[in-house]
């Protein structure tokens, strides 16, 4: 199978996996899409003082860990689901950061959100050339942990917006989470990153150079 057809099926003649796109609920299918989603109004300033919950990540192939498990690493922690075509688009750009960095301290995290076999995702992620660890996790279990968190500085959308204060939730996806060294939120991307937007501020955190502005 071409890459293009397994990352984009939709331009091809790839068919789709055992899971239907039925079973996803709709309010998270509609935010995939990020129709209509305004950032609220304003700049947050806590950049850095609020803790990512201790999650627990199962990952493919059985072996687990939790998020407090990487302290001492900047962490690219990635909430995503194969039937998510913006969150299929940024892949490579999260593969490209973690052959730069994996050595130089950044973890980078993928937590698939599918409902389909693990076999299925691990077959995915193979076909598409990921190589960063991908835990497997459910909606449900995620927003009990995620969605109670406020005022993390959040960019939502494609483009590069000024953050806007924002709760946890990963309704919206892929939903993307940069960690500290020290566990804290550094920022939360909503929608689709490429390598440029999401490599300064990770470099910074790493400590090789300063972050630019979002908007340069």
């Amino acid at each position: 199978m071409k890459l293009s057809q397994t990352l984009f099926p939709w331009k091809g003649n790839a068919k789709p996996g055992k899971q239907s796109v039925k079973k996803i609920p709709v309010v998270i299918l509609l935010c995939a899409i990020l129709a209509g989603c305004e950032p609220s109004p304003g700049v947050v300033e806590s950049h850095g003082k609020i803790t990512a919950p201790d999650m627990k990540l199962a990952y493919l192939g059985g072996t687990e860990s939790t998020l407090s498990d990487l302290r001492g690493q900047v962490v690219l922690l990635n909430f995503w689901a194969t039937w998510c075509p913006p969150c299929r688009e940024e892949l490579p750009h999260f593969e490209a950061l973690h052959k730069a960095y994996k050595d130089r301290g950044l973890a980078v995290i993928g937590v698939s959100m599918d409902q389909a076999e693990n076999a299925y995702v691990q077959k995915f992620s193979d076909d598409v050339g990921i190589t960063y660890p991908i835990a497997m996790s459910r909606f449900e279990e995620v927003e009990k942990i995620w969605s109670k968190i406020e005022s993390i500085p959040t960019v939502q959308g494609f483009g590069p917006e000024t953050p806007s204060p924002s709760n946890g939730s990963v309704r919206m996806m892929p939903t993307t989470f940069v960690i500290d060294r020290s566990g804290k939120i550094y920022r939360k991307h909503v929608g689709p990153r490429d390598r440029a937007a999401l490599e300064p501020e990770l470099r910074m955190l790493m400590g090789f150079e300063e972050a630019k502005p979002m908007n340069s």
